[in-house]
This record gives C-alpha cells, structure tokens and sequence, in this order.
C-alpha cells in the first residue's frame, strides 16, 4: 500500500479566471470597489505575514492595504470575502476526479498543501474530493510551521500515515517533485494547464494505478 499526497492549488483544483480576478471580487464583495494599487499592496503584505506564518495572513494583509489607503472596510469582512471568493473561483483540474477515485481504491491518499487548512482543504471540499483524503497536511497548521521543501512537512505528512511507499504529486516542480525525492517520497508531477489531467511520469503513474 501507498500513502499518495496531492498539493491542492495546480494539482486538484485550478482558478477559473486569474487571482487578480479573484482578488477584485472580494474587494467588490467587501468595500463595492477596488483600485490596482490595492490589488499590489495586498499581495506584497500577505506574502510577508504568509512567510512569517502570521496568525491569520488574509486578516492581516488587508489591515495594511486599509491603513496604507485609507480603505473604509473592516479588514475581516475583506478576508471572509476573498475566502468565498476563493471557493467560488476553483474548478477541479481536468481528469483529477477519475485519477483519485481510482487511487482511493487501493491507496491511502492525503492532502500535503503550503496555505491556511480551512482555506486550502476548503477548495477540495469544493470540487466534491475532501471526504478522498484521510490525511490532511497543511503547512500553516500551528502544529507544523513549516512550508514545502522544508523537511517538517514533509515528515509531518509521513507521521499520518503508515505505509509502504510514499508518494507526492503535484504541479510545482521544486517543493512537489524536487523536495519530495529529498524527503524519500516517490514522486508524479503534473501538468495543471493540459486539455487534461498530465503526468510525465508514467512508470511511476502506471505501478499507482
């Protein structure tokens, strides 16, 4: 038996639209307008308190864009909104739903995500694959704190499993395939932006399946 962790954004779900589209909408939702310069101030802010692992990053980035621009919201309610905005946004990447259902067969499958767990296993929930996966891994989980490539994670989603073989795939080569290997998972990487769902690597596809 195989423990096979999916990432979630480029592997099981995609954006309908860009995240800048996604952005505006919360900003819509929210203060009923938006202004480029907003879109570039949040996204500077919350990578900072993403990367610091800051209690709530969405929360926070858009306190620092309503400070910054003097933006009369209540910076919650801009966070609940991109948040529904997110959810609203994803779709399933093409071909994943019948490659899980597949897997769930067989293997214990499990989610190994960089992001906030409600938001990121939220998205899966979305598409309908959350009841899939038995374990669930996210980096801004307080008990872990740690982001792909870094080891924490990575031994952090083998503590939830028992198996054989461990297995990642994902879309972003460095933290899915490259820092997998280095971590003793076997790795598949895919490509979100094909007709349908692609995997390179096909032997390692095929014994999965």
């Amino acid at each position: 038996m195989a423990a096979i962790f999916f990432d979630v954004d480029g592997t099981l779900v995609r954006w309908r639209g860009d995240y800048a589209d996604v952005l505006t909408d919360a900003f819509e939702r929210a203060a009923g307008t938006h202004r480029g310069e907003w879109l570039d101030h949040y996204d500077e802010r919350f990578f900072h308190h993403f990367g610091a692992f800051a209690d709530d990053p969405y929360r926070r980035a858009f306190a620092d864009v309503c400070d910054e621009h003097a933006v009369g919201c209540d910076p919650e309610a801009l966070a609940e909104a991109l948040v529904a905005a997110e959810f609203d946004a994803v779709e399933p990447v093409p071909g994943v739903e019948a490659a899980v259902d597949a897997l769930a067969d067989r293997h214990t499958l499990g989610i190994l995500t960089n992001g906030v767990p409600d938001v990121q296993f939220g998205k899966v929930a979305e598409i309908g694959l959350l009841d899939r996966f038995d374990a669930r891994v996210a980096s801004h989980d307080p008990e872990i704190g740690a982001t792909k490539p870094d080891s924490d994670i990575y031994e952090a989603a083998k503590a939830r499993v028992d198996a054989e073989r461990y297995v990642m795939v994902g879309d972003d080569r460095e933290p899915d395939v490259d820092g997998a290997r280095e971590h003793g998972f076997e790795t598949v990487h895919v490509d979100a932006t094909a007709s349908d769902l692609s995997a390179p690597d096909f032997r390692t596809l095929a014994t999965l399946l």
